[in-house]
């Protein structure tokens, strides 16, 4: 549950259109909070995602366009439960859980081990 730290609020990160620096400094700031979910066993993989259009077989003059990298977690069974995010900024993990409410909740920078509390299923009771 919510503390006063933590409230479900909407996130102000872009899904896509960051810099390539950007791409990799979010992506290595998700790196605590994807060990934490591993040391607990939550199934969950680190996504960096990178699109390019192509036009006549060959790249379009323009450079790949950074989308804002995501940990996705998943049941037992495979099926996608949650999505994490970090706040462009860095201050904020953001833990999207759709069969829940609309907003994700807003997690502390500094306390990525809370982030696993909000994820469907998780043992309170498991370290």
């Amino acid at each position: 549950m919510p503390s006063d730290d933590i409230t479900a609020t909407p996130h102000q990160t872009s899904t896509k259109g960051v810099t390539a620096d950007a791409a990799e400094r979010l992506y290595a700031a998700l790196g605590p909070v994807h060990q934490e979910l591993k040391r607990r066993h939550i199934p969950c993989l680190q996504v960096a995602l990178i699109s390019l259009e192509l036009w006549d077989q060959r790249p379009q003059r323009s450079f790949p366009e950074y989308h804002t990298p995501a940990i996705e977690v998943w049941d037992r069974q495979g099926k996608p439960i949650a999505a994490v995010t970090v706040s462009l900024d860095l201050t904020h993990f953001y833990v999207t859980v759709p069969t829940e409410q609309d907003e994700p909740y807003v997690v502390p920078a500094e306390a990525p081990e809370l982030v696993a509390a909000f994820i469907p299923g998780y043992d309170r009771e498991a370290s």
